[in-house]
């Protein structure tokens, strides 16, 4: 076990010294790459598709279904419930519209395709990104409920294992690897 870890840890280091940087990137849209560098650029479409659906929540939050505190609804200051309910429905909107993006980012530079039809593809792609957002909501609470972590900590833990389970599943069960 160590030693494979070793291997790909040397793997990852001798891709980025060994090539330039239009071979690395040839390689990656390609998917000929170690698979440290694999979940490296699967890393960097997770942090590009969590700006995407951040950004789309606070626009979204600020001009089309009002979210903050302190706006006016109806004439009136909106309700906590009110907030949440719109939150809700915004980070709704962002979930499907940034798995589309993500779908596309992880098509394009980490996985490959052909396991399953298209359609099929992204209905399972779908899928277990929607299960590890629901697992994720229910464990952040738990842990804190349970251990009496940090909230930040519950966070950070909720987000890497919510994105090695989507990489595992992407890699052995969506795509082709």
């Amino acid at each position: 076990m160590i030693s494979s870890l070793g291997s790909a840890i040397r793997d990852f280091f001798d891709f980025f010294w060994l090539n330039s940087p239009k071979e690395m990137w040839a390689r990656i849209r390609k998917q000929d790459v170690p698979w440290l560098v694999q979940f490296s650029v699967y890393g960097f479409c997770g942090v590009m598709a969590t700006v995407v659906s951040v950004a789309q929540v606070v626009l979204l939050s600020k001009y089309v279904i009002p979210a903050y505190e302190g706006m006016i609804v109806n004439g009136t200051l909106i309700t906590d419930e009110l907030r949440a309910k719109h939150l809700l429905y915004n980070n709704t909107i962002a979930f499907f519209t940034t798995n589309v993006f993500v779908y596309y980012m992880n098509v394009l530079l980490v996985f490959k395709r052909g396991r399953h039809h298209p359609w099929i593809e992204f209905f399972y792609f779908t899928l277990v990104n929607f299960a590890c957002f629901v697992i994720s909501q229910i464990a952040g609470p738990w842990l804190i409920h349970r251990f009496g972590i940090p909230t930040n900590v519950a966070i950070f833990t909720n987000a890497v294992v919510a994105a090695f389970i989507n990489f595992v599943a992407r890699k052995f069960f969506v795509f082709k690897g």
